[in-house]
């Protein structure tokens, strides 16, 4: 018995876990390794400062939702702590651990209003007027889930994640099921929300757009590993590896060789492996320190960091200077996306503004020139 009361007295209690200062709303995962069925991740470790907003990228099957399930205390982990506020609550249920989900679905009550579905479970002392008006609710209130929107239900089943003061906000796909009209709207709302809130959030996403603009810091995980983690800017201008690349929705990826090491922290490399091919000039960094002339290695490359030079414009005077042949064009929302093939097998993607191309009738066939500045360039060695 003494042996039970001691184990017992080692899990926090509810109101140790429900109760923290701001100050000390911290999320950690410790050598985390989740599982559920044959699934087993690698050792996961993630600090998150209180306020904090980490966006965990990844395609299906990464592990993303089984590890929230795991910080939620749905799943239990195969080894490792989850620890709020510095207490390990990974043996605590998830009632104990007072942390705002948001499910893939919205998981709102089909037989209770709006006003009924804030106020249900630890929110039932929350003052409802104070939490329609925070979240602009009240036009709804009266209402049934099934008599709302797609995006007026994604705001109510927002609002029970964050209101009540949680100690960590985990959300899965918030945005997945949101018509795309209502999406931009939708994530900017959900970004404002997340900034304002004082507790450390997870959001899971497969869409490196939505990372960008939701995560201070944004984390790649590719079958139950986490192969990166960092500030979002640095993410994406410097990815660690190939599949995080990927992951990352660097959309052009090319294969190269070192060719020669000038000095003044350059770097050129010939673009393509065949022996007639172009140049591209990089500058150094602590990535090249080992590079090698003949070694081959990936460029990664943004399509937003191709310039369009137009007919009559003069070039930059600086080196990666590529004349492409347009495969095909795209005109999207706000740009038009320029499909092109660099010599005979180097596929080229670049964005231009609709301005740039007026009076410019662009068609399959014509001939491009790009320029591409040089810190631009990030290298992975093969």
């Amino acid at each position: 018995m003494g042996a039970i009361q001691t184990a017992a007295s080692n899990l926090p209690r509810h109101d140790e876990l429900t109760k923290p200062s701001r100050l000390q709303q911290t999320l950690e995962l410790a050598a985390l390794v989740t599982a559920v069925g044959s699934y087993r991740s690698q050792p996961i470790s993630i600090r998150l400062e209180p306020g904090q907003t980490l966006a965990l990228l990844g395609g299906n099957g990464a592990g993303k939702t089984t590890l929230l399930e795991t910080i939620a205390g749905f799943l239990k982990p195969l080894a490792g702590k989850v620890l709020l506020a510095g207490r390990d609550c990974s043996s605590a249920p998830p009632e104990a651990r007072c942390i705002g989900y948001l499910f893939q679905t919205d998981a709102l009550f089909p037989h209770l209003t709006v006003g009924q579905n804030l106020q249900f479970g630890r929110l039932a002392s929350e003052n409802l007027d104070t939490l329609l008006d925070r979240f602009e609710l009240r036009d709804l209130a009266a209402r049934r889930p099934g008599q709302l929107s797609g995006g007026e239900r994604q705001r109510v089943a927002l609002a029970r994640t964050l209101a009540g003061d949680p100690n960590a906000v985990l959300l899965d796909e918030p945005l997945s099921a949101i018509d795309p009209a209502t999406r931009p709207a939708m994530r900017d709302e959900l970004a404002r929300h997340l900034l304002a809130c004082p507790a450390p959030s997870i959001v899971v996403t497969h869409d490196p757009g939505e990372a960008l603009a939701l995560g201070q810091l944004v984390g790649v995980m590719d079958a139950g590993e986490l192969l990166q983690i960092g500030p979002a800017s640095a993410m994406f201008s410097r990815p660690a590896g190939l599949r995080s690349a990927q992951l990352l929705g660097v959309e052009n990826i090319w294969q190269g060789v070192v060719a020669s090491l000038p000095g003044d922290d350059k770097v050129r490399i010939r673009l393509g492996l065949e022996s007639e091919a172009c140049w591209i000039e990089t500058l150094c960094d602590d990535t090249h320190d080992a590079l090698q002339i003949g070694d081959r290695v990936s460029l990664c490359v943004r399509a937003a960091d191709l310039q369009l030079i137009a007919p009559g414009q003069p070039a930059p005077d600086s080196p990666n200077q590529l004349e492409v042949r347009l495969v095909d064009r795209t005109d999207l929302a706000s740009v038009v996306q320029l499909r092109c093939r660099l010599r005979d097998n180097l596929d080229v993607l670049a964005y231009a503004l609709p301005w740039q191309l007026r009076g410019w009738p662009l068609a399959p066939g014509h001939v491009l020139r790009l320029h591409l500045a040089a810190q631009a360039v990030h290298v992975l060695q093969a």
